[in-house]
């Protein structure tokens, strides 16, 4: 199993660097494409609701405005791909294109963002989203593309140079066993893959059998650990474990409860949207 073609969304922000970067270094295994995608609205009807009529030179100037603003982020992003091809290896190209080595092509998309994300997610192996912390817009297209378009999503933190240690966690649920699925590519190529069990000190142990035969249909072999969960500490504990054990990557089951539960009351997938401390990718 491949990946062919990554997408980025990017918005012109520092955050920017790191997305990119997690993705070229997620294609090279692959030769994969990646996409950076900056999805802005029309600068015309990027107008703001201030309750009164504008005059015709107000409007002229608030397009003119926007206009500018957008142009100085496709600026960035241009010089964050250069900067970041030339580090990492890659090497831009004009469009999606297939070669021995990891590509990647600019795509500016005038409209509403989320629609076009999601638009361009539906026709990609995998999305890599910039960390959320202190954004609203990316923790949000990141829940989208998860929730609404089904895509699994690689959140970009520091990452290795190779996903050799993979670590799942496992907590018996639909989405989990999703995640497993979409993060196959990476299982194939890892050295090291090590199931991580959930369990509360209540409950019985999960059965795994049906976890390792699988990995095993796929030639893979996996060790298996039993991490006891104490109060509703998920995220910290398995954050905790994956780092103290130097994983490179951390697969996770999407939102296994509702958003509005986790939303409500806390849940590991909020957690790590918002905090991820290794790369870590989820699939509902």
């Amino acid at each position: 199993m491949s990946y062919a073609k990554i997408l980025v969304p990017v918005d012109g922000s520092d955050r920017d660097a790191c997305a990119l970067t997690t993705a070229i270094r997620a294609a090279k295994p692959f030769n994969a494409h990646v996409v950076a995608l900056y999805a802005h609205p029309d600068p015309a009807e990027a107008l703001p609701i201030i309750g009164v009529p504008l005059t015709a030179e107000a409007m002229s100037a608030v397009i003119d405005g926007n206009t500018k603003i957008f142009r100085t982020a496709a600026k960035r992003i241009h010089d964050t791909i250069a900067q970041t091809c030339k580090a990492e290896g890659a090497r831009a190209v004009a469009k999606p294109i297939r070669e021995d080595a990891v590509t990647i092509s600019f795509r500016e998309v005038i409209g509403y963002p989320p629609r076009a994300i999601q638009a361009a997610a539906a026709l990609s192996d995998l999305a890599v989203c910039a960390p959320c912390a202190g954004s609203p817009g990316g923790f949000e297209t990141a829940v989208d593309l998860i929730l609404t378009e089904r895509r699994p999503v690689l959140l970009a933190v520091e990452p290795p140079q190779a996903f050799r240690k993979i670590m799942i966690g496992w907590n018996n649920s639909i989405p989990a066993a999703h995640a497993i699925s979409a993060a196959m590519p990476f299982l194939e190529k890892a050295e090291i893959i090590e199931l991580v069990c959930l369990q509360r000190p209540s409950a019985p142990d999960y059965g795994t059998d049906n976890v390792v035969a699988y990995l095993k249909a796929h030639g893979m072999n996996c060790s298996e650990v039993h991490l006891r969960i104490l109060g509703t500490a998920v995220h910290t504990s398995l954050a905790k474990f994956a780092c103290e054990n130097r994983a490179d990557l951390l697969v996770i089951g999407g939102f296994s409860h509702s958003r509005i539960r986790e939303t409500l009351f806390g849940g590991i997938t909020n957690e790590f949207l918002r905090d991820p401390p290794l790369p870590v990718l989820l699939s509902h």
